[in-house]
């Protein structure tokens, strides 16, 4: 009997080791998540959408963390099938990697905004006209070229004289001389910590700094979790949100959102065989 106990246990043991080895099921696109293993952020479009895949009956088993690098922490450990992301961070995990692959990308591009909380008009205007020089002078293409390998900016405005910038008054402004700009500090490419652990980079960082720039302010990015980050810029913790804001009807009802300065789209990423 304890010798059957103890085989009928290394068959379990081996079929969990085999379960956490990554030979699950092939992921080609969503059409595939049917009986799949797939990681997501948690409150993103990614999200919303395979919620929806699987409220219309789809089995799926969806794991959702609050940070995207955990979602790749999994698929490198061959706990999940797949990744299903925004195509912006993808980049940065796919890019040149031997590791990763993107297999599948939407048609459907969303477009991305920064978020200012109702009644900052001023503000809005001199941050709409400070992206739009952004791109009369090309630095927005630059920025995205560094940190996307391409430019998902390049077809969102057509800038085709020097804006004026209106000025910002301090009054609008949460502390003096300084905009100070809510992200969610996790979110490579877009906005993530560099090896030192300290330092912020990243797409939105660059844009936000770049902007401050334009209107004569320091720029000053306040670390902040998703799911608390528009509840901050209500507060007024911060000035705005330049932390990869999905442009949405239910959120332009809530908040002040600029014209879209990149676009983005959902892929599904899977390690490479």
């Amino acid at each position: 009997m304890k010798r059957a106990i103890a085989i009928a246990l290394s068959l379990a043991l081996l079929a969990l080791a085999a379960g956490c080895s990554g030979k699950g099921k092939t992921v080609n696109s969503p059409d595939d998540f049917e009986g799949a293993r797939i990681a997501v952020q948690d409150e993103t479009t990614a999200d919303e959408s395979i919620t929806e895949m699987k409220d219309a009956g789809k089995n799926i088993t969806i794991t959702r963390y609050p940070q995207v690098i955990n979602c790749f922490d999994d698929l490198r450990a061959g706990r999940v099938d797949a990744v299903y992301v925004d195509s912006v961070v993808a980049a940065y995990y796919t890019t040149g990697s031997g590791e990763y692959s993107r297999v599948w990308l939407s048609d459907e591009a969303e477009p991305l905004g920064i978020c200012l909380k109702k009644g900052s008009d001023n503000l809005l205007a001199a941050i709409e006209a400070a992206v739009d020089t952004l791109y009369y002078n090309g630095k927005m293409g630059d920025i995205a070229r560094k940190h996307f390998g391409d430019d998902p900016t390049a077809s969102l405005r057509t800038v085709t004289s020097a804006p004026v910038i209106p000025p910002v008054s301090e009054a609008e402004l949460r502390t003096p001389g300084v905009l100070s700009i809510g992200a969610d500090v996790g979110y490579p490419p877009m906005e993530y910590y560099a090896d030192d652990g300290t330092t912020m980079v990243g797409f939105d960082i660059d844009v936000g700094e770049a902007i401050a720039e334009l209107l004569g302010l320091k720029a000053e990015v306040i670390d902040t979790a998703w799911d608390g980050i528009f509840a901050g810029v209500e507060r007024g913790d911060y000035d705005c949100i330049i932390s990869s804001v999905s442009i949405t009807p239910a959120r332009q009802a809530v908040y002040l959102l600029t014209e879209p300065y990149v676009a983005n789209a959902l892929c599904v990423v899977v390690k490479k065989k």
